[in-house]
C-alpha cells in the first residue's frame, strides 16, 4: 500500500514555483512561511472504499479525508509550507459560492500564475463552510473547484471530514473523472510515541528528565490501548493526534514523571482518556496552596475538577460563573483575584475562549451540557455544527456509568459519533418509546447508537432517554430510525435542514425549526438495499410555530412520504401519505409489531440486513402481540437466527406479505400482509 508522504509524493505533486506578493491575498488566503518543528506525518493512504481505483499520480484534483480533529489543518498546513502552495482556510474566509475559487484568484493577483499552472491551492476547512452557506451555494462552489482544475497538471487538493469529502467527491466526480481520495490514519505505536514527546518538548525545553518523560508518555499510551482493545476502531485514541497532546500535557504538567509512572504500574491510576484530562484538573487545582486564605479548610473545597469545568463553561460561553462557597470577604477577594488569571491561562483553553485541545474541549462541553446555567448555548451550539461535531463528545457525555442520555442532548451526541466515522464506516440512531404510561418502565424510551464497517463488526451501544421529552435532532440528520409516541421530534436549527435517508420518525408532535428542508438520498447509494432511499415523517400533529418555506428532494432516488393532520399543506402536499387502515385494533397493533420489526434491520455498508437478539427479542420488541409475530417471521423464514444476530430476508418478507421495507415505513400494508398478521393472533391463541 502507498504511503504518500509530503518527500515522496506531495513536493513532487506540488512543485509550486511561483512568487507572489503574500499582501495582496484575501481573507483566509495564505502563504506558510515556517513549518511546524513538531510535525509528525501520520500515515496518509488511498481510500479503499470510495475512489479506489481512481489515480492520485494523475489526477487534477485530490481529496483527503479523516475523522474529526485528526490533524487535516496541521497536515496541509506543513504541505503548503514545503511546496510553497496557496493555503486556503475556509473557516476564516468569506462564505463559498460559484465563482469563490476563481473570484479569489483573481483578487488575490494569482491569476497568471493558475493560467499557466505555476501555482498550487491547498483548500482546507471544507464543513466549516459548509455550515456557513446553502446545500445549493456549497455545490456551487464545488462546481467550480471542479471546473477550475479541470486538466491542470497541478492538482487542486480539498481536506474535511469524512463526510464532507464524501459528499465533495459525488459532485466533483461529474465533472471529473479521476477524483481520489487519501485518508489519514491513526499513528502507529512508535510514530505515536514521537508526536506526544514532540509535542511535550515544544512546551517544555528542559531535556533534564527526557528519558524519563519519554517512558511515561510510552507508558500512557500503552494502557490507552490497553483499556481500548476490545472496543472497536472508534476508540483507536492511542493514534489519534488530540490525545496524544493531551497525553503529553499531564506529562509536561506533572512534577515527578517518575512517580507517575510508579502509580501507574502499580495500578493505583488508571489510564482512561477521562483519567488523562482529569489528571490535569487534579494537578490544576494544587494552585490553591499557593494562595494565603484565611479559612485553611477552603483548600479542599475550592477550584475541584467539576468546578474547573463549570468555570471553564461559564467563560467560554460568556455565561455567570458558579457561585461561590461562603467565605469570608478577605478569602473571596484572594479567590477571585487568582480566577481572574487562572481560568483565562487554563491548560484547556488556547489562550482565548476556544478549546486547546479537540479532547479537553469535549470534556468541558459535556459538563456545559449538563449544567443548568450553560445547558441551553452550549446545545445550541452544538446543534449548529452539524457534521462538524466535536469527535470526543461522545464518549465524555456518555463516560458516567449512568446510561441516561437527556432527550434534547440525543441529536448532539450522534452528531459527535459520526463526526468520528472514517471512510467505509456508518452509523444509525435508533430511539423507540411506549405508546402510553402503563407502569413506571414506561417512563424510559430506548437509544441505541449503532456503529459498523462494511463487512465488518457492529457495534451496538444502549442508552435510555425520557418516553415523553424533546428530542432534538439538530441541523443534520442521517440513517435515524425514531418511533416515540408520546415525544416532540424537533429538527433543525437556523436556516436549513439536511435529512440524508434513511430516515424515519414517528412521534406525538413534529417541529421542523428551519426555513428549508433539503432531503437527500445516502452518499453512497446501495441499489440491493431499499431501506436506505426512504425519508417517512409521521407526527399526531405538526408545531405550527416555525414551519419550512420549502422543500427540495436533491440526490438520489428517495421516497418521501409525510403523514400528519395539515400534511397535504405547502410545502409538503406532494409527499402528504395516508397508512391503510383496518377496522380491527387487534390487527393495527400487530401490524405496528411487525413494522417494528422490519424496521430494527439495518445493512452497515453492503451485508445483509442483521440486529442483535438481544434488540429482537427485547421487551418492548414483544410485547402485546410481538412475540407472537416474531414467532411467525421465523418460522417463514423471513428472519433467521445465526447467534448473536437475526438476520432478514427482504425477498422472503415481500414473497409471504406483500410488503417491503418502504410499505412497511409508510404503514401501506395489503392484504397479504393482514392475513399473515391474523395468522399470528391465531397462532398465539392456538
Amino acid at each position: 500500500m502507498t504511503n504518500y508522504t509530503i518527500e515522496g509524493f506531495w513536493n513532487s505533486r506540488l512543485a509550486a514555483s511561483a512568487k507572489a506578493d503574500p499582501s495582496a491575498l484575501i481573507r483566509g488566503w495564505s502563504f506558510q512561511n515556517q513549518g511546524l518543528g513538531t510535525f509528525k506525518e501520520a500515515p496518509l493512504t488511498l481510500s479503499g472504499d470510495v475512489g479506489a481505483e481512481d489515480n492520485p499520480m494523475e489526477s487534477s484534483l485530490i481529496l483527503v479525508s479523516a475523522p474529526g480533529a485528526v490533524g487535516k489543518t496541521t497536515l496541509a498546513k506543513q504541505i503548503a509550507y514545503s511546496t510553497g502552495s496557496v493555503y486556503i482556510d475556509l473557516s476564516d474566509a468569506e462564505p463559498v459560492g460559484a465563482n469563490t475559487l476563481i473570484g479569489g484568484i483573481a483578487n488575490s493577483g494569482l491569476y497568471h500564475n493558475w493560467v499557466n499552472g505555476s501555482i498550487a491551492t491547498l483548500i482546507d476547512g471544507l464543513d466549516e463552510a459548509r455550515l456557513k452557506v446553502t446545500q445549493e451555494a456549497f455545490d456551487a462552489f464545488l462546481s467550480d473547484i471542479a471546473r477550475q482544475s479541470k486538466d491542470r497538471s497541478m492538482p487542486t487538493v480539498l481536506f474535511g471530514r469524512t463526510g464532507a469529502i464524501i459528499h465533495a467527491w459525488i459532485v466533483l466526480t461529474e465533472t471529473l473523472e479521476n477524483v481520489p481520495i487519501l485518508e489519514i490514519e491513526y499513528y502507529g505505536v512508535e510514530d505515536a510515541i514521537v508526536f506526544a514527546e514532540a509535542s511535550l518538548r515544544a512546551s517544555k525545553s528542559s531535556t533534564r528528565f527526557q528519558s524519563v518523560e519519554r517512558n511515561a508518555v510510552a507508558l500512557l499510551l500503552e494502557k490507552l490501548r490497553e483499556q481500548t482493545a476490545n472496543e472497536g476502531s472508534r476508540f483507536a485514541f492511542a493514534g489519534y493526534a488530540p490525545v496524544l497532546q493531551a497525553v503529553a500535557k499531564q506529562v509536561e504538567l506533572e512534577s515527578d514523571s517518575q512517580a507517575l509512572i510508579a502509580r501507574i504500574t502499580r495500578g493505583e491510576q488508571s489510564v482512561t482518556l477521562q483519567s488523562i484530562a482529569s489528571a490535569l484538573l487534579e494537578r490544576e487545582q494544587t494552585k490553591l496552596r499557593g494562595l494565603q486564605l484565611q479559612d485553611t479548610t477552603l483548600n479542599g473545597k475550592l477550584y475541584s475538577p467539576v468546578e474547573q469545568l463549570k468555570r471553564l463553561a461559564a467563560y467560554v460561553y460568556n455565561s455567570p460563573p458558579p457561585d461561590l462557597p461562603y467565605m469570608s470577604a478577605d478569602d473571596e477577594r484572594t479567590y477571585a483575584t487568582a480566577l481572574a488569571e487562572w481560568v483565562p491561562e487554563h491548560p484547556f483553553l488556547d489562550g482565548g475562549r476556544g478549546f486547546s485541545s479537540a479532547v479537553f474541549g469535549a470534556m468541558v462541553v459535556a459538563k456545559a451540557l449538563k449544567t443548568p446555567q450553560t445547558s441551553e448555548i452550549a446545545l445550541r451550539q452544538e446543534l449548529l455544527r452539524g457534521a462538524a461535531a466535536n469527535p470526543f463528545l461522545f464518549d465524555f457525555y456518555t463516560a458516567e456509568k449512568e446510561k441516561y442520555i437527556r432527550p434534547d442532548h440525543i441529536g448532539a451526541v450522534y452528531a459527535s459519533l459520526r463526526a468520528n466515522l472514517s471512510l467505509g464506516e456508518s452509523a444509525s440512531l435508533f430511539i423507540s418509546g411506549p405508546e402510553d404510561i402503563e407502569d413506571e418502565d414506561d417512563l424510559r424510551a430506548d437509544v441505541e447508537f449503532v456503529r459498523g464497517k462494511h463487512e465488518g463488526d457492529i457495534q451496538e451501544l444502549p442508552f435510555e432517554t425520557d418516553s415523553a421529552g424533546t428530542i432534538r435532532l439538530g441541523t443534520y440528520l442521517e440513517d435515524v430510525d425514531v418511533s416515540m409516541p408520546l415525544a416532540k421530534v424537533e429538527i433543525g436549527l437556523g436556516s436549513e435542514a439536511v435529512l440524508v435517508s434513511p430516515i424515519n420518525i414517528y412521534c406525538k408532535q413534529l417541529a421542523i425549526v428551519a426555513d428549508k428542508v433539503i432531503i437527500e438520498g445516502p452518499a453512497l447509494p446501495n441499489e440491493q438495499n431499499e431501506q436506505m432511499n426512504m425519508v417517512y415523517l409521521e407526527a399526531s400533529e405538526l408545531d405550527n410555530t416555525s414551519l419550512p418555506s420549502s422543500v427540495h428532494v436533491r440526490r438520489g432516488e428517495v421516497k418521501v412520504a409525510a403523514h400528519w393532520p395539515s400534511v397535504r399543506n405547502y410545502p409538503w402536499t406532494r409527499y402528504a401519505a395516508e397508512p391503510l387502515p383496518t377496522e380491527d385494533p387487534r390487527v393495527d397493533e400487530a401490524l405496528r409489531r411487525l413494522r417494528q420489526f422490519v424496521l430494527a434491520f439495518r445493512s452497515h455498508g453492503r451485508g445483509r440486513l442483521a440486529r442483535s437478539v438481544s434488540k429482537i427479542e427485547g421487551t418492548r420488541m414483544i410485547k402485546g402481540s410481538g412475540q407472537s409475530v416474531l414467532n411467525l417471521l421465523a418460522q417463514e423464514r423471513i428472519i433467521s437466527l445465526e447467534r448473536p444476530r437475526y438476520f432478514l430476508d427482504p425477498a422472503r418478507l415481500a414473497e409471504v406479505t406483500g410488503a417491503n421495507y418502504t410499505d412497511c415505513v409508510a404503514r401501506r400494508f395489503g392484504p397479504k400482509a393482514i392475513e399473515f398478521i391474523q395468522r399470528a393472533l391465531e397462532d398465539s391463541h392456538s
